[in-house]
């Protein structure tokens, strides 16, 4: 094997670890930017006044919705590059007519856009200390509408997902099929997220257990244990690569000349 194409390979492989390891950086950045310096892990309730959310978003929380969004728009940029990289995998998997990894990207990139989007609408609520407050709660329902209502897309890239590693027959599979049903029962337990369009409060609003917090823990799941499977494949890969560079170097035996 070529030592050129050897360091090629290598650093093919390394970029590729980069995107699987974008997942759990998602969601580190997540939990840090949205939940916590943002306050979203208790949100400003649906049933609030406009003025109880003017005071929660522009005078309690001013400082970590602007900070906290800002650090989760750098998180989507993130998730990016993992979308890309679960894409390249399936590409390889489903073979000629990539139709399905292909669909995964496409929904994967609109969650990206559907994040950047919603962050700037949480931020464009806090923006202004004297914002009105019907102002505020407008923005504000917009961006959780946009958020939980798009759950279809995150059930899409599920499925597409599931559909494909489900037909990988390998005798090593880089997914195991129980993480396939997983993704297909999840995608299906996303439905609760458009409660928060017909509710104000309870379980299914968009600071309730069903309509915001079971959704996001589904695709936090989802994300980082498809990543683990990812990451694993990967090092699979280079560890095969450093076997056949080194059995390339080894010196062959003087062939025999018989008289």
């Amino acid at each position: 094997m070529e030592p050129e194409l050897v360091v090629t390979q290598r650093t093919g492989l390394k970029h590729q670890l980069f995107g699987a390891w974008c997942a759990p950086l998602f969601t580190v950045l997540t939990f840090l930017g949205f939940f916590w310096f943002a306050h979203f892990y208790a949100p400003a309730h649906a049933n609030l006044s406009p003025e109880q959310s003017a005071r929660w978003f522009v005078r309690q929380h001013h400082d970590g919705v602007e900070f906290g969004m800002s650090i989760w728009i750098i998180g989507a940029c993130v998730l990016a590059f993992w979308v890309a990289q679960l894409g390249a995998m399936l590409i390889k998997m489903e073979g000629a007519t990539p139709l399905m990894a292909i669909t995964q990207v496409i929904a994967g990139g609109a969650i990206v856009v559907i994040v950047i989007m919603d962050a700037s609408l949480w931020m464009g609520a806090s923006y202004r200390v004297n914002n009105n407050g019907h102002v505020v709660q407008a923005l504000s329902d917009a961006a959780w509408l946009s958020l939980l209502i798009a759950w279809p897309i995150l059930s899409v890239e599920m499925l597409a997902t599931a559909v494909i590693t489900l037909r990988d027959r390998r005798s090593n599979p880089t997914f195991p099929r129980w993480l396939s049903w997983a993704s297909i029962l999840g995608s299906v337990a996303l439905f609760t997220a458009g409660g928060p369009a017909f509710t104000l409060s309870g379980t299914f609003s968009y600071h309730g257990f069903l309509g915001y917090y079971l959704p996001f823990i589904i695709w936090v799941l989802w994300l980082n244990t498809h990543a683990v499977y990812m990451r694993r494949s990967i090092r699979h890969q280079a560890q095969a690569l450093d076997t056949a560079a080194a059995a390339s170097l080894r010196p062959r035996p003087p062939a025999t000349v018989h008289g």
